[in-house]
């Protein structure tokens, strides 16, 4: 997946890890799910710009957006 455009895609409940996300524009990818453990190269930066949930698994080097707490798998916000 390096360098690929994922805008917007649905990658709900995939399994990445080990994907090389290398430069892949993960802006409102909706990650919900997804196993992302191993990836390659998934920054920070990547994350925030991607929405997700408490089912999320991510390398222990990076942390759950703040957003992710406050949004549903449809980006949707959730009600309090």
């Amino acid at each position: 997946l390096r360098g690929a455009l994922l805008v917007g895609a649905d990658l709900s409940g995939a399994d990445l890890r080990d994907a090389d996300l290398t430069g892949a524009d993960l802006r409102g990818a909706d990650l919900a799910g997804a196993d992302l453990t191993g990836a390659l190269f998934l920054t920070q930066a990547q994350l925030n710009a991607a929405r997700g949930d408490t089912a999320t698994t991510l390398p222990p080097s990076l942390e759950r957006p703040a957003h992710w707490a406050r949004e549903g798998s449809a980006g949707g916000v959730v009600d309090a």
